[in-house]
């Protein structure tokens, strides 16, 4: 990502917006290029933007979240798209990332948490709100089927960083939690997580928690 991030605002709530231009005054180098307040613009006019991340409500006025996710994944597929929604539901957090979002926020976060959020996903992370985080973690664990032996013959070599990460991603931890626990920078965290994305062929976090299931690395 560039070190001038452009950033794409889909949200038709004015308070939202003026939220959004504060938060960008603490990184001066970041510009807001573009914003749709309905669905049926941003369809048109988000797909053109140069935008590098796109915030994206789920609750537009005239259409859902989940279906222009799945336009910009498919239009824009080198942006990161970053759900920032007053929706904190499993269903709709899963249905998010499974549209293709990178990212989900929740409304009523602070300025730095929001940019927090921006330079994470700009990492190569994938920020989750930490609350849905452990929630959707913990409801993949209790549900996750018993394993054939012959996935763990599948998995990927993980270096030993690399596993330690793994199990505190599992443990619904979010990057600078992690970096905390295991006295490293979250830059670094998130290069650790790029790679895990990269060996288990995965693009989120949900994911690559999944696969590692799948694989007997958890």
């Amino acid at each position: 990502m560039p070190s001038s991030t452009r950033i794409y605002l889909i949200e038709d709530d004015r308070t939202v917006l003026q939220f959004v231009h504060h938060a960008l005054a603490l990184r001066p180098d970041w510009r807001l290029v573009g914003h749709s307040a309905t669905y049926s613009h941003a369809r048109i006019m988000a797909p053109n933007s140069l935008a590098d991340v796109y915030l994206v409500d789920l609750g537009l006025p005239d259409g859902r979240g989940e279906d222009m996710l799945r336009l910009l994944s498919l239009t824009k597929p080198e942006a990161e798209l970053l759900v920032f929604t007053v929706f904190g539901d499993e269903s709709r957090l899963v249905h998010a990332l499974q549209s293709g979002a990178t990212g989900y926020v929740l409304k009523g976060c602070n300025d730095a948490e929001l940019i927090e959020a921006i330079e994470q996903i700009c990492a190569g992370g994938a920020p989750i709100s930490p609350l849905l985080a452990r929630l959707l973690l913990k409801q993949l664990r209790n549900n996750a089927p018993a394993q054939v032996a012959d996935s763990v013959a599948a998995a990927p070599a993980l270096s030993e960083r690399e596993s330690e990460v793994l199990k505190l991603v599992a443990q619904g931890y979010v990057n600078k939690e992690i970096a905390s626990r295991l006295g490293i920078g979250t830059a670094t965290v998130s290069t650790h997580i790029k790679n895990l994305y990269r060996k288990l062929a995965v693009h989120t976090r949900v994911q690559v928690v999944r696969a590692a299931q799948d694989r007997g690395l958890l």
